[in-house]
């Protein structure tokens, strides 16, 4: 391999993978069993955003095939990135149609990969969009304290005495209401 992927990162991920094919499914599953955190499998679309729902707390990474019964993989994206627009989305899928591919960018997914695909593809595309997705997250909260920090810098005595004032009263006023609840009991 060129670019080896860090097996130490995969070991921390929880991955949902959404493939209608059985035996696809289930090789894969047991592929993933070992390489991730956790390996969440769903049948169709539909089962996806169910399990998603019930785990969107854990899930890191969605690899989902494209055609499948009851909601297909990009309308199951779609609803997903409603939800949790930070999400990492992969698509797998043996149709290399241009409308999928353009609608599977405007709706999020990180990556498209074509099968049939080897697994060590796959992993890194995986590493790929669960880092770009993470690298963007991070990037923001570092700028939420940078503007933070340039307000502090930027103001001047006055005002932040004037916004620590207000945060001091509506702490007072908040402990005054306590008291006095307390009081009536």
């Amino acid at each position: 391999m060129q670019n080896s992927i860090n097996l130490e990162l995969m070991k921390n991920l929880t991955v949902l993978y959404v493939e209608d094919e059985q035996d696809i499914r289930n090789n894969l599953q047991s592929c993933f069993s070992s390489m991730f955190k956790k390996c969440i499998t769903a049948k169709d679309g539909k089962e996806g955003f169910n399990k998603f729902m019930k785990h969107q707390n854990e899930i890191d990474v969605i690899i989902t095939d494209l055609n499948m019964p009851h909601i297909d993989g990009i309308n199951m994206i779609k609803k997903i990135k409603s939800i949790n627009h930070k999400i990492a989305c992969i698509i797998t899928t043996a149709y290399s149609d241009k409308q999928y591919l353009i609608d599977s960018i405007n709706y999020g997914v990180n990556h498209y990969i074509l099968k049939p695909f080897k697994i060590e593809s796959l992993l890194r595309e995986v590493e790929k969009s669960y880092l770009s997705i993470h690298y963007v997250n991070k990037l923001k909260e570092q700028n939420e304290q940078i503007e933070n920090l340039a307000r502090v810098f930027n103001s001047t005595k006055e005002e932040l005495k004037k916004e620590n004032n207000k945060e001091l009263n509506s702490k007072l006023t908040i402990f005054s209401e306590i008291m006095q609840l307390l009081d009536r009991r």
